[in-house]
């Protein structure tokens, strides 16, 4: 009897390190600004009920060391499924940094409380549009999904840290960093054009302070090609929550 509680403490404390490491690096359910109190009720809630539909075997570990070093690869665990998650509203963020840059607003930064830093205002802004569409397409319930499923490709006690993972995760950042440059292309583009024009009508017409022309053209036109654009980017951003997901799973098989 006294072998079995201890196994079922043992296998609750194992989910739990894998919902916190989760919970403490998504961009959205563990943001800054949410009181760490709220974090933690979370966190415990969530560990229930994955402990409550848990089929994992419960077992006994006798050895400190190895009990603790259980506890960090779970908590590994779910900080990976976090970092991917982070790094899909790092396209975001890039990619509105690169809009910014190309517009002539890059000075133009608000206050990030989730990564404390200054970041871009149109980043900013598409973040906040990401993350209403990450709860529209159900996103938040894939991520669900994906955590109580989540024993049934690595088993609580089973994680393997290997090489392969950190390969992965690099190979992942490059596929975001590439994604938000396709994410930026069509502003890009279009800033591109304007720069031509604008170096045409100088060459024309020498006497038009162009330089002043071309700041407020550029604004003008990379803000109104976003409007002009919502419906397109709604999609993308929509398909990026899938892409996302399907990383996330691809993930844990390298756990």
């Amino acid at each position: 009897m006294l072998f079995d509680t201890t196994a079922q403490i043992t296998l609750f404390s194992l989910i739990l390190m894998r919902m916190s490491g989760f919970i403490l690096l998504n961009p959205i359910l563990g943001r800054r600004n949410i009181p760490m109190q709220v974090k933690a009720g979370f966190i415990f809630i969530l560990t229930v009920t994955v402990y409550s539909f848990s089929t994992g075997d419960a077992f006994d570990i006798t050895n400190p060391l190895e009990y603790g070093l259980l506890l960090f690869k779970e908590f590994a665990a779910g900080y990976a499924i976090g970092f991917v998650t982070e790094l899909f509203f790092f396209v975001i963020t890039f990619a509105g940094y690169v809009m910014d840059f190309q517009m002539g607003m890059s000075m133009s930064t608000v206050y990030d409380p989730q990564s404390n830093a200054q970041v871009p205002i149109t980043g900013s802004l598409l973040q906040a549009f990401y993350v209403l569409l990450f709860f529209a397409v159900d996103g938040h319930l894939a991520l669900m999904k994906i955590l109580l499923t989540s024993a049934e490709i690595v088993p609580y006690g089973g994680i393997l840290l290997t090489q392969g993972l950190a390969s992965r995760m690099v190979e992942l950042f490059s596929e975001c960093v590439v994604l938000g440059i396709k994410f930026a292309f069509p502003v890009l583009a279009a800033e591109f054009l304007v720069e031509i024009g604008v170096g045409i009508l100088n060459k024309i017409v020498p006497q038009i302070n162009v330089f002043v022309i071309n700041i407020q053209l550029k604004v003008i036109v990379g803000l109104g090609l976003l409007v002009l654009l919502i419906s397109p980017i709604g999609e993308y951003l929509s398909n990026l929550v899938t892409v996302m997901v399907k990383a996330i799973q691809e993930i844990l098989t390298f756990l």
